[in-house]
């Protein structure tokens, strides 16, 4: 019977008493009064809130709630605190129901000067600790100023893209300028060894259970490194068709990630939800099922979101390694031949990586740790892995190569269209992942 149900904007600061508003929509006038739950629920599917009933009239088509003064009442008693969370909309009666999210910030700094700010196209808002992100509008006049939160302000002029990094007073942290097509390295920080190895662990795919029972054997006994070459494939397995090269210092406990992208047109939320990808919504899944059915709070939802929160990156910094754009034609060349000559050293590392992952699992084969079933199931997602990056770079190269040898014009043309097509559809790296784990 009900046709959508959203919330006007998916953020709520403490103290706001007006917004936001919850609307439910319905495919035809209700033929009789019904019955709205609503319910705030954290991302291991705990309820946070008491419940808010509401009865929607006979003959209704759209339905209205603030939910603001009931938010804050809420947190005044309950005692929630900042973060993503799911607003489960129940239609009692009907037993339909909708899982929206919600973040929630107790922290906010007005008045943040953003440069150029007439061209900002949205914030980015990314939870360090979930790896879920949101994009507000530029309408918003407050951002979020709590630690675990953030935040990014997003610019489009005349055909380039601009991403600028806010701290948590307001202050800029990194403005990466205007471009077109970028080459960038992107860091994730951790305060040590043993939390960028859970943080792996936690975000990698295809690891079996045996697998991962002898993972945290190593990294509690301290064997860190058996740990990090087992883990960077099934980790980096997140990143296909996006990334160039991941490199991984355990110095300086950082994962730099190196990516082409076409600056005009992009989700930045995503670059810092990668290595998290799959989290949020499949804890936000599990809770819309259990809802509809047990209960909200039911075995899986809480395990789904355990997984998720394994590790935490302390920041995240931005560089533009090098760039090139249609206005100065001298840099668009020396743009092509470092990503030829980035792409050929990543497939070198991506080899290495792949050696030492498979010596792990030769090792644990021979000593019985793990089973012949295990070892197959592993070297299959290994082996995908491989050539899934290796392809995804060859893509890349390909268009640095056609770039040097076509004319300026055509070939940033060239360029920057097949370049479009391999970013803006992620479409590589959708289909490499579906291709890794479909085959176990």
């Amino acid at each position: 019977m009900t046709t959508l149900a959203y919330l006007d904007r998916n953020i709520w600061a403490k103290g706001e008493l007006t917004e936001p508003k919850l609307y439910v929509l319905f495919h035809r006038p209700t033929t009789g009064a019904l019955t709205l739950a609503v319910a705030l629920y954290d991302y291991n599917g705990v309820r946070v809130t008491d419940e808010l009933t509401r009865t929607i009239p006979v003959n209704t088509r759209s339905f209205m709630v603030v939910l603001g003064d009931y938010l804050d009442a809420q947190q005044i008693v309950k005692g929630f605190g900042s973060g993503f969370y799911i607003l489960i909309v129940k239609i009692v009666e009907t037993n339909e129901v909708f899982a929206l999210p919600l973040l929630i910030t107790l922290g906010i700094q007005y008045g943040v000067e953003i440069p150029d700010k007439q061209y900002l196209q949205y914030y980015t808002v990314f939870d360090n600790v979930l790896g879920t992100y949101i994009n507000l509008p530029p309408t918003i006049e407050y951002i979020p100023s709590d630690p675990r939160f953030w935040v990014y302000a997003y610019l489009h002029k005349e055909n380039k893209g601009r991403l600028i990094g806010i701290s948590r007073i307001g202050t800029i942290t990194f403005d990466t300028g205007y471009h077109q097509l970028a080459y960038i390295s992107i860091t994730l920080n951790f305060s040590n060894f043993r939390e960028m190895l859970v943080h792996m662990l936690m975000h990698s795919y295809g690891l079996t259970a045996s697998v991962v029972s002898h993972v945290l054997e190593a990294i509690n006994a301290g064997d860190y490194e058996t740990a990090l070459k087992l883990l960077r494939p099934y980790y980096m397995i997140t990143f296909l068709g996006r990334t160039i090269a991941m490199e991984f210092d355990t110095e300086k406990y950082e994962i730099r990630l190196k990516s082409q992208v076409y600056l005009g047109q992009w989700d930045w939320g995503k670059i810092f939800s990668w290595g998290a990808i799959g989290c949020g919504l499949s804890v936000l899944g599990a809770v819309a099922i259990t809802a509809a059915t047990a209960g909200v709070g039911a075995v899986t939802a809480p395990l789904i979101a355990g997984a998720c929160l394994g590790g935490g990156a302390l920041g995240a910094g931005l560089a533009v390694v090098t760039s090139a754009s249609s206005d100065k034609p001298n840099t668009i060349v020396i743009y092509y031949k470092r990503l030829v000559e980035e792409g050929e050293k990543a497939k070198q590392l991506n080899q290495k990586y792949y050696n030492e992952a498979k010596g792990i699992l030769d090792k644990w084969l021979s000593e019985g740790k793990i089973t012949q079933d295990d070892y197959n199931q592993m070297l299959t997602v290994l082996t995908n892995w491989k050539t899934g990056m290796d392809s995804a770079i060859d893509d890349i190269v390909k268009v640095g190569v056609e770039g040097i040898n076509a004319s300026y014009d055509d070939g940033y043309k060239k360029g920057v269209e097949e370049s479009k097509m391999w970013i803006i559809g992620a479409g590589v790296g959708g289909l490499l992942l579906g291709l890794v784990l479909g085959r176990r």
